[in-house]
C-alpha cells in the first residue's frame, strides 16, 4: 500500500509498505477520508510535542471502511464505517485513535462502527469533539444571565466551537487574521475582528484587543485557539475577572503574565484533545451524535480534496492563508 511518513521536521515522503496484518482483536480499516489537522502541520513542521514517525503519521481525522475483521471481534462487519482509526495518511491501517495528542491510549479499543455517517462526516468526529471539550471546559452553566465569549483563532476547531457558542445562546466576537474564515464566523452571527487591521501608521498602538474590548467588551470565556504567545496574552486582558481562558493553541512553552493573571484571579484550562480527565470521560460518541445532528455546518469548511502524492505538497507548502480543511482522499489515484 502507499502512505505517507514523516522521519523528520520539515520531511514528508509518499513510500510503498505492506498492508498491515489485523491481529485477532483488530481491524484492518481501508481509510477513505483523512482531514489534514493543525497537529498534523505542527508535527511536520517540528513544533509540536507529538512524535510520529510510523507510517500513516498521526493522521487521527479518519473516515473509513472496515474491509477485515479479527477472529475475536463480534461487534464489527466488513464494509460498516468506521470512526477513530489512526495512522491514516496511509491506504489501510489497524490502528485506534482512542485519545491521541500524547496522552496514553486505552488499550484493546475498537473502532466505533457509524454506518449513518458518511466518511467526511466521520473524519470530523475529532476535531467536533475537541470543539466540545473546549466548550465544556468553559462551565457557562456556573454563568448567569447573557453569557458572551471571545475566540481567538479560526481555524476548523475554533470555527466548529463558535457554531457550538452560538447554538447555545453565548454572544460570541472572533479576532482572525484571513478573510474567508471571519466571513463564516460572521455569516453564522459572530462579531468579527481582523487584528491585521491595525498598523502603527494608522492605529499608533492600539491593537485587536483594544478595539474588542471596546465594542465587545470582556467576556466569561476567552479561548486561545492559535498558539501564539501573543494571542495568550490578549486573552487574560479580555477575560473578566474571576473567570477562565481556555488554552487550546498547541505552543511548547509559554509565558504567562503572573502580576496580571493574580490580580484578577484568571482560570487558566488546558482542555486535551478528545478527553475532559475532570469528568473522566471522551468525545467520540458526543461528537459524532452531534455530526448526525446536522445543527453544525461542517461542509463549508472542507477548502479542497487531495490525494496521497499531493499531499506531499500540501505539507510541505501548507497555505493558512487559503485554506481551512484539506481531505485526503488515500484511495484516488
Amino acid at each position: 500500500m502507499r502512505a505517507l511518513i514523516f522521519p523528520e521536521p520539515w520531511v514528508v515522503k509518499l513510500i510503498d509498505v505492506d498492508i498491515p496484518k489485523p491481529g485477532p482483536d483488530e481491524v484492518l480499516a481501508e481509510i477513505r477520508s483523512v482531514g489534514i489537522c493543525g497537529s498534523d502541520v505542527g508535527i511536520f513542521e517540528g513544533n509540536h510535542w507529538i512524535i510520529a514517525h510510523e507510517p500513516g503519521g498521526h493522521g487521527h481525522e479518519t473516515g473509513a471502511i472496515a474491509v477485515e475483521v479479527g477472529k475475536n471481534i463480534n461487534e464489527i462487519s466488513e464494509g460498516d464505517h468506521l470512526a477513530r482509526m489512526g495512522q491514516g495518511y496511509a491506504e489501510y491501517t489497524t490502528h485506534v485513535n482512542v485519545v491521541g495528542h500524547g496522552k496514553d491510549e486505552l488499550t484493546g479499543a475498537l473502532p466505533i462502527v457509524r454506518n449513518d455517517l458518511s466518511m467526511d462526516q466521520i473524519s470530523f468526529a475529532d476535531a467536533v469533539g475537541c470543539a466540545i471539550n473546549c466548550y465544556e471546559r468553559a462551565e457557562f452553566e456556573r454563568i448567569e444571565g447573557e453569557k458572551k465569549a471571545i475566540v481567538f483563532g479560526l481555524g476548523p476547531i475554533g470555527l466548529i466551537l463558535t457554531q457550538l457558542l452560538l447554538n447555545n445562546g453565548v454572544e460570541v466576537a472572533t479576532s482572525e487574521p484571513y478573510h474567508h474564515k471571519r466571513d463564516l464566523a460572521q455569516k453564522w452571527g459572530a462579531k468579527v475582528f481582523n487584528p491585521n487591521d491595525f498598523s502603527r501608521p494608522t492605529q499608533a498602538n492600539e491593537r485587536v484587543v483594544d478595539q474588542i474590548k471596546k465594542e465587545f467588551g470582556e467576556a466569561d470565556a476567552v479561548f486561545e485557539m492559535v498558539g501564539i504567545n501573543e494571542t495568550l496574552l490578549d486573552a487574560i486582558k479580555l477575560i473578566k475577572p474571576g473567570f477562565r481562558v481556555i488554552v487550546f493553541g498547541a505552543q511548547k512553552m509559554q509565558y504567562i503574565p503572573y502580576v496580571d493573571c493574580r490580580k484578577k484571579g484568571v482560570e487558566l484550562v488546558y482542555p486535551e484533545a478528545m478527553v475532559n480527565s475532570k469528568l473522566h470521560k471522551d468525545y467520540w460518541d458526543d461528537a459524532l451524535d452531534l455530526i448526525a445532528s446536522k445543527v453544525l455546518d461542517l461542509k463549508s469548511l472542507i477548502t479542497k480534496r487531495i490525494t496521497l502524492e499531493e499531499a506531499v505538497d500540501a505539507f510541505k507548502y501548507y497555505d493558512r492563508e487559503k485554506w481551512i480543511k484539506i481531505i485526503v482522499e488515500p484511495q484516488r489515484k
